[in-house]
């Protein structure tokens, strides 16, 4: 954890205080600086960047770090925490204030029951679906969505074309990737409930990483899951199969947020970095940070030079 100052400390002991008095306050999406609600300090001196354990999520962790680095804030980073399960505890047990996330991922991990499906909808479901305490700002247009994939010749030999055409042949499958789209409503435990479909053999992999790709062209798997702004699916020629029952909800970028971190400055520059992210300038950071030859760092920087944000 980074060190505070006495001043910072009472600031944040006064806004837990206020929050536990007001019981909720205005709505959440009347302020304009995002969904969340509850107070806030006037003035962060420093915070805590963390990530999930893939390169779009460090790219984005670099990103708002650098801009609030801009601004004078100092920042402190924990990057590739590992997936879900383990990020978000780390934001509950505050060993990190800040998180690139997605809008989607984020209801259902909270709601497991979630019935919205499109992307206003979802983002609006947020402020009631989390823990007191965290908070997000303005989503992105910007976007990336799960994706259940396959070879062009495996779509052909057995006529795919929506996840449901799996029901039929998935007993003599193997599906494979990373650990978590064994049992997430995004992966097979979705493709089950809402789809029927079960599959003779599960192969941990890595979660759209270059094993799971391998595997899925060797034909040693079938079937795994990317995210719709990895050129690995263009670059390859993979098939996307449709999901009409939506196991996989809209995921706009968003950040995720600790109250007592979410001062004006910094939601203002953060909600600043999201009105200029776009899935097509997403896509192309991803590429180039998944390539190997520049840091998730360097691809920020780079991006920020580029889309100045004052």
């Amino acid at each position: 954890m980074f060190r505070r100052t006495f001043i910072r400390s009472a600031i944040a002991a006064t806004a837990v205080l206020a929050l536990a008095a007001c019981g909720g306050g205005e709505d959440p999406l009347s302020s304009g600086d995002g969904a969340g609600g509850g107070s806030a300090p006037d003035k962060v001196d420093s915070l805590t960047v963390g990530s999930a354990n893939f390169a779009e999520s460090q790219v984005l962790a670099e990103i708002y770090a650098q801009a609030l680095e801009a601004k004078g804030i100092k920042v402190n980073r924990k990057l590739n925490i590992g997936a879900r399960e383990l990020y978000m505890a780390a934001i509950q047990d505050k060993s990190v204030d800040l998180l690139p996330e997605y809008t989607g991922a984020t209801l259902v991990y909270f709601k497991k029951d979630a019935t919205e499906n499109e992307a206003e909808a979802v983002y609006k479901a947020l402020p009631d679906a989390l823990p007191d305490g965290l908070e997000v700002l303005n989503k992105s247009e910007a976007a990336d969505e799960d994706a259940i994939v396959v070879t062009q010749e495996t779509a052909k030999k057995y006529s795919l074309k929506s996840i449901g055409d799996l029901k039929a042949v998935s007993k003599d499958m193997v599906a494979g990737g990373g650990p978590e789209f064994k049992t997430r409503t995004a992966g097979l435990a979705g493709m089950k409930d809402k789809y029927g479909v079960e599959f003779k053999e599960f192969k941990t992999l890595d979660a759209g990483g270059p094993l799971s790709l391998k595997a899925l062209k060797d034909n040693t798997i079938q079937v795994t899951q990317f995210f719709t702004t990895q050129s690995a699916i263009k670059d390859n020629n993979l098939v996307v199969l449709e999901d009409p029952e939506h196991i996989h909800l809209p995921n706009n970028i968003v950040p995720l947020i600790r109250t007592d971190h979410k001062s004006p400055e910094v939601a203002d520059t953060l909600n600043a970095v999201q009105a200029k992210l776009t899935t097509s300038a997403l896509t192309d950071l991803v590429k180039r940070a998944e390539g190997g030859s520049e840091s998730a760092a360097a691809v920020a920087k780079d991006w920020l030079s580029q889309n100045p944000l004052t």
